[in-house]
């Protein structure tokens, strides 16, 4: 009995739909979910307020720039409460680098790229 009011509760939890905006960590995304409210302040206005979330990801299946939908759950950790339920859209750039690797720059490559683009200057008592 009690089981089955568990499965009626839980079949309409409200889902959060948000984007990927960091993977730093194996399991765990970071979420921003962009919620648009009425201010009444003196000039009332309609703004924007974002919340991020930390999220679980078991399968490790989410990249930064995915949309994705995600629910309340159990605590995993001290922050992380939600789950990823499914990706929404994947992020169509990742896709194309995952498709090919030739034109993935580390950060060295592009420090490096820096280096050898200044200008060097030389002095006229040089010339």
């Amino acid at each position: 009995m009690i089981s089955k009011i568990f499965e009626i509760v839980h079949k309409h939890q409200k889902f959060i739909s948000g984007v990927c905006i960091s993977k730093t960590h194996t399991k765990t995304a970071m979420c921003q979910v962009k919620r648009l409210y009425f201010d009444k302040g003196k000039y009332s206005s309609l703004n924007y307020k974002t919340t991020k979330y930390m999220i679980h990801d078991p399968e490790d299946i989410c990249s930064v720039g995915d949309q994705v939908h995600f629910r309340e759950c159990a605590p995993v950790s001290k922050r992380k409460a939600h789950v990823v339920e499914k990706i929404v859209k994947k992020n169509p750039i990742t896709e194309f680098l995952r498709q090919n690797p030739q034109y993935i720059v580390t950060p060295k490559e592009i420090a490096e790229r820096k280096e050898n683009d200044k200008i060097k200057y030389k002095h006229i008592a040089d010339l």
